[in-house]
């Protein structure tokens, strides 16, 4: 994930994947836009992470008629007869009164290999689902694996344990939705572009069913790395992915930020390609076709926390505004970096949890009414996460 880093040898795709500007217009085919409605009818998570749940307005005093019964007669025939509509009535206003659905807390996470390739104590299970809780994380994106170079899914060996994870966080916090962390590195070295290959295309998608079906996650979470705009092989692939996991399974990608938008009127990385971006037609055509947009907003290449925060902000109305013409359906995660230094992209003095919710938090005040597309903050990663990262994300942005 923060390992890629676009500088000025920035892979091109090959000639014939080139798109042109008729190809670069969002697919909004009756499939993907039914399959939007689908999924805005089936939501009932809570709201995203700055605004407050829905109220339930109950009428103040439910008005019953007054039921005067007599003791004989045919005006008892009739006081039995609306007594028994009374109860009728009541048992279908009961009947309307429903348990609020379990709330969906706005946040996510990375877990790695130390949880899932090793099995765990259920008491080190509780903590952890404890600690997600604490945090208001609903959404894990636990590691299972990725497409090595001969195409076989490395650690095929712990997936027993994968699954045995899956099934115990689901057990211990049952609210959460657990994710299937999938890798698809696209490059295979240099010039050696593979994400056309649709033989390999098939086997992600085959191998995402499995980690639905098999290993037990609610969905996938794919993370194909590095994918540029107007790529319709990354589009093929999501059709694929998408076709073999079924409409009602949450599918998430990774993307890539806006790194270096030209004319933004915000501080840019100076290693990074001038207009290395997604175009706003590029982002829709990817959200008709998933759940959630998980926006690595981290490895800028940036020397100011306040610059990086300025960036972060950039991402968040960049992408909360391209997609509000779609309407709601697919969601958007921001990510939080907390891993350890790797020049050139990623100083952590510049891109830590405090200038990363600055960034987030104005972030939503600049989209506007589109900020309703972005359901929360996603920290990478649990593993290089300290107590004083924790507390300092609760601080700064749960808490806020």
């Amino acid at each position: 994930m923060p390992n890629d880093y676009p500088s000025s040898e920035q892979p091109e795709l090959p000639e014939p994947q080139k798109p042109s500007a008729a190809e670069q217009a969002p697919r909004r085919s009756g499939r993907a836009r039914e399959r939007q409605r689908r999924r805005r009818e089936r939501q009932t998570g809570a709201a995203p992470a700055w605004r407050g749940p829905a109220q339930i307005n109950a009428p103040r005093r439910l008005k019953v008629p007054r039921l005067n019964l007599p003791l004989s007669g045919g005006r008892l025939v009739l006081s039995l007869a609306g007594a028994a509509a009374l109860v009728v009535i009541v048992i279908v206003l009961i009947g309307q009164i429903k348990e609020p659905p379990l709330e969906l807390m706005p946040n996510a996470v990375w877990l790695g290999t130390g949880w899932t390739y090793s099995l765990q104590e259920l008491s080190e299970i509780d903590r952890l689902a404890q600690r997600l809780q604490d945090h208001d994380i609903g959404t894990v994106y636990a590691w299972v694996s990725w497409l090595q170079d001969d195409g076989t899914w490395r650690g095929a060996e712990n997936f027993g344990a994968v699954g045995a994870f899956a099934k115990g966080l689901k057990n211990a916090y049952p609210q959460a939705r657990v994710l299937g962390w999938v890798s698809f590195p696209v490059n295979l070295g240099a010039n050696n572009y593979r994400l056309d290959d649709e033989t390999l295309q098939q086997a992600v998608a085959d191998f995402s069913a499995r980690v639905v079906n098999d290993l037990g996650f609610d969905g996938v979470h794919l993370n194909v790395e590095m994918v540029w705009t107007g790529d319709e092989n990354f589009l093929s692939l999501l059709r694929k992915v998408r076709a073999s996991v079924g409409d009602g399974v949450p599918i998430s990608v990774a993307v890539p930020p806006d790194w270096s938008p030209v004319g933004a009127g915000i501080p840019v990385p100076p290693l990074i390609v001038p207009g290395t971006v997604w175009t706003t037609e590029y982002k829709q055509s990817v959200a008709l076709l998933v759940d959630e947009m998980a926006v690595m907003a981290y490895n800028s290449g940036l020397s100011d926390p306040d610059d990086y925060a300025q960036w972060t902000a950039y991402q968040v109305k960049a992408f909360a505004q391209a997609l509000e013409p779609l309407g709601e359906g697919t969601t958007i995660m921001i990510g939080i970096p907390t891993y350890d230094a790797e020049p050139p992209g990623h100083d952590p003095e510049v891109e830590n949890v405090g200038s990363a919710t600055r960034g987030i938090i104005d972030g939503l005040r600049q989209a506007g009414p589109a900020a309703r597309h972005v359901r929360g903050a996603a920290i990478y990663a649990d593993w290089t996460t300290d107590d004083d990262e924790w507390a300092q994300f609760k601080q700064d942005w749960v808490s806020r």
